[in-house]
């Protein structure tokens, strides 16, 4: 995955996708909703923010809120997770978010246009599983031409929807990262691992991974 040099570009052209994006009468539009709500206060985010610091910060605090980061830090690191303390886990699920955020923002930004609109066009939204799970899908059109497939996996939790999993033409970001972080482990271990994010916290940014193509994505799971 290419990493990206500027967040707020990132976030800037995202914003502009999913807002394009209408849901269909029929569709259920709460998933949707709630994304819309994130994008609007990104908006404001980046209008009223005094530097890019700033805007860095308050909108991954703010994607924190709607991406399931806690969620998708277990999947990722499953089953070692299971042998971590509760100060071990609080510590990678604030550094494994970061990095699941960045990147992205990231996949965004790397495929999209960034010289004209891009051609967005909503497929379908889904709502199953009594209700706690949803996907809305969409497709972008890339800056090569093509069209990009993306499919947000949203899961319920509470009066909140929030993003399980994105999966980009096929490819699942968590099952992605999973994959990732099994290398790393191979290689090295949990402390290199956890050294490793937070030399990347510290840097500002993400340094790449061994890249993995077209891992499935995962079965959306209660949270």
């Amino acid at each position: 995955m290419k990493q990206s040099a500027t967040l707020v570009a990132s976030v800037s052209l995202l914003i502009g996708i999913l807002l394009m994006v209408h849901p269909s009468p029929a569709a259920s539009a709460a998933p949707r909703e709630q994304l819309d709500d994130f994008f609007r206060q990104a908006t404001t985010v980046l209008r009223e923010a005094s530097d890019a610091s700033q805007a860095r910060h308050e909108i991954r605090q703010l994607a924190r809120h709607r991406f399931d980061v806690p969620g998708a830090a277990r999947r990722v690191l499953e089953p070692e997770w299971s042998a971590l303390s509760v100060v071990e886990r609080e510590e990678f699920i604030q550094l494994f978010g970061d990095r699941l955020l960045w990147g992205y923002l990231s996949i965004v930004r790397g495929k999209l246009p960034r010289d004209r609109p891009p051609a967005i066009r909503l497929v379908d939204e889904e709502v199953g599983a009594g209700g706690r799970v949803a996907l809305v899908r969409t497709m972008v059109g890339a800056k090569d031409g093509t069209d990009v497939r993306f499919d947000y996996v949203m899961t319920k939790a509470g009066a909140n929807w929030l993003v399980h999993d994105v999966v980009v033409d096929g490819v699942s970001l968590i099952e992605n990262y999973r994959a990732q972080v099994a290398h790393v482990l191979r290689v090295s271990s949990y402390a290199g691992l956890v050294a490793r994010l937070r030399s990347e916290a510290a840097a500002g940014g993400p340094t790449p991974y061994p890249p993995v193509q077209h891992a499935a994505p995962q079965n959306a799971e209660s949270p």
